[in-house]
């Protein structure tokens, strides 16, 4: 049976949801799954670090305004 590829496709605002997706990532890797990683920003650099050999997809940034 082939792996299972996953996406784990973590915001980009700010580093709060890739760094909770390492742990995720590296179970995945443990259960023989084929993750594929996809951000943008400071949170595809950290992905990029922590798994070089994971494929990587860039996704475009989209600019969030919060009004009160």
């Amino acid at each position: 049976m082939c792996a299972k590829r996953i996406l784990v496709a973590p915001l980009g605002w700010g580093l709060g949801h890739a760094t909770r997706c390492i742990p995720l990532v590296e179970e995945l890797l443990r259960a023989g799954a084929e993750p594929w990683l996809a951000s943008d920003g400071r949170a595809l650099h950290l992905l990029r670090r922590e798994f070089p050999d994971l494929p990587l997809l860039e996704l475009p940034s989209y600019p969030i305004r919060y009004f009160s």
